[in-house]
This record gives C-alpha cells, structure tokens and sequence, in this order.
C-alpha cells in the first residue's frame, strides 16, 4: 500500500523530467519530455503533463500504457516506458532506471515478456509506495504454434479483458477514492473491445482464405486461437531471429499453394525479408501491428503506414490490423 506522503504527490510528466536526470533520463530518453504521446503536448511538441494528475503510473510497453490511460481517464498520468520508435519486445532500458522511478504510484508490466519487466516488478515490489500491477495476472498462456507459453494474449481482444480489469484493480488499489471511476472506465473500455472482437469474427466469417503468411517476429498466434486464423512464419517470436533458407523455401511453396497474395510485416521491424519475400513470389505487402511499437509517422521509418504516436490500442486494430486481415485474407 501507498504511504500518506506519497498519495498526495501531484506530478506532472514535465515536472517530472525537471526532478530526475542522469541515469533516468537517458534510460527514458523519447519517453520524457518531447513526447508526442503525451496527450497534452503543446504546440512546439513540448509535454505538458496531466497537470491535475495526483498519481503517475509507468507502463512498461504501448499495449499497456494504452489500457492504463483508458482506465485511468483524467486521474491519473499514464507513461509508456518504451520510446518512440523503438520495439517493446527488444527495448531494455538503462541500468538504474527502476531506481530512478520515484515519482511512481504504480508500475504496469507484462510477465514473462521482457526480463527486465520481471525484474523491474521484484524491485519495486520492495517498495511501500509503488503499486505493482501485472497485467497478465490469472491469464493463461498456451503453446502456440510459434513458442511455449505464448505470452502475446493482448492480441486478443477477449483475452485482453481481463489484463484490463487486472489494471482496474490495480488503479483502485493506488485510489481507492475514485475506484467507481476506474471499474466503469474499464467496463466501457471492455465493450470496444468485445465490438472488435465481433469486427474481427465477421472478417473471417466472409474471407476466402483461412491462412496469412508474416515475414517478421510472429505475436499473433493467439488469432489463430481465437479465430482459427493460420499464421506462417519463417521468422520466430524474437525480432532478433533470422529465418533459415529453408523455412524461408517452405513459406514461398505455401504461399503458392494456398493462393496467398499478401505477405505482412510487423510495423515496428525492418521489412526486407518481406519485400523479398513478396517479390519471389509476386505479392504485396501489408502491415500488422503487435502493438508493441509507437511510430511517428515519418517517411524514413515506414513509408507505408502512416501511425499517430498517441495511437491506443483499438486505433492500431482499426487502421491497421483489420484492413490488413480483410485484404489479406480477401474478405472483401
């Protein structure tokens, strides 16, 4: 539980650049000041901070940080911890930063994900002052076709449900005081997301194909729990995993063979065995995102999508997911 002297911090994401430096702000570096998911940024791009905020939670990849700010609506300042432009399953932060996180009432973080993340959490647990919420906390991975323990349930927009009731609790443990706010804010967050989910089963309802081929790191096999969608991949769940001549071989003889016309692509990889990949077999390419990434929106990272940084959860389903799986799986 919080102590009487930290439960009325009032801070602000500025304020909190203007206290902390050294090892926190080159750990958070495109977290922390110039930060265009800030949702109160000033004109120049400058954070301004939720200055009314009593309470900071750090979330420790987009997915979250977006169920965080959901629930919290205007209580509480949501920060991701994963910078702009960087990938939450390979981003580490520098060492100390757990440290350095004073001004937190609460920390947000997906087990078994990233080591860091577990080790953040034990760390701070230790601590009378912050609340460490797990996100996946009573979720149940599954071996997928990809990995044991597929740890990627925010792809599925049922499963996420839960991980956002886990951060109503956990809201409601830091401010109990407004604990309504945050139970109502999730159940409405809760009904967008079983709309997807319905969006998500009609797709698949109409499309001709049942199979979809992804040329990066592979976080979507739970669609293939969840809506018998057949993810190929011959690269693995890392985004530092190479894929072999030969698997490579295989996914061209697939795609051949079950008229596959697209290969996809996580947003917040290098493409280039999927361009080579769409060019071996005369395909397009199309995006995905695992919602692990944040871009901006520049020509240099991604000349195909075009993403705002403050982009939430059900925005990267909406303008990138859902068009990709509708055209992918030619469901038009």
């Amino acid at each position: 539980m919080r102590s009487d002297e930290s439960s009325s911090r009032v801070v602000s994401r500025r304020s909190f650049t203007a206290l902390t430096g050294g090892t926190l702000a080159a750990g958070l570096a495109g977290c922390l000041g110039d930060d265009p998911q800030d949702d109160d940024s000033d004109d120049n791009g400058s954070a301004t901070g939720n200055g009314d905020a009593e309470y900071t939670i750090f979330a420790s990849m987009p997915a979250v940080w977006d169920f965080v700010r959901q629930v919290a609506g205007e209580h509480m300042e949501a920060i991701d911890l994963v910078p702009v432009g960087e990938h939450g399953h390979d981003w580490t932060p520098e060492p100390g930063m757990v440290e350095e996180l004073d001004i937190a009432a609460g920390f947000v973080y997906l087990r078994d994900f990233a080591a860091w993340q577990d080790d953040a959490a034990d760390q701070l647990a230790e601590r009378d002052d912050v609340v460490v919420i797990e996100a996946t906390d009573g979720i149940e991975f599954f071996d997928s076709p990809a990995e044991d323990d597929d740890e990627h349930f925010w792809m599925d927009p049922i499963a996420c449900q839960e991980g956002v009731l886990n951060v109503a609790d956990g809201l409601a443990e830091i401010d109990p005081n407004n604990a309504d706010d945050y139970e109502a804010n999730a159940e409405a967050f809760n009904n967008e997301l079983e709309q997807l989910n319905d969006d998500i089963h009609d797709i698949v309802d109409r499309a001709e194909l049942e199979d979809i081929v992804v040329a990066t790191h592979d976080s979507f096999q739970w669609w293939n729990r969840r809506y018998d969608i057949n993810i190929h991949s011959p690269v693995g769940t890392s985004p530092d995993d190479a894929a072999s001549a030969a698997d490579v071989e295989e996914v061209e003889e697939l795609i051949e063979d079950l008229g596959i016309e697209h290969v996809c692509y996580d947003v917040g990889e290098p493409a280039p065995l999927a361009d080579s990949l769409a060019n071996e077999v005369d395909a397009d390419i199309l995006p995905l995102s695992p919602i692990e990434t944040q871009i901006d929106g520049s020509p240099e990272v991604d000349p195909t999508v075009e993403m705002e940084p403050d982009w939430g959860y059900v925005e990267h389903f909406r303008e990138i997911n859902l068009p990709t799986l509708e055209t992918a799986l030619k469901a038009e």
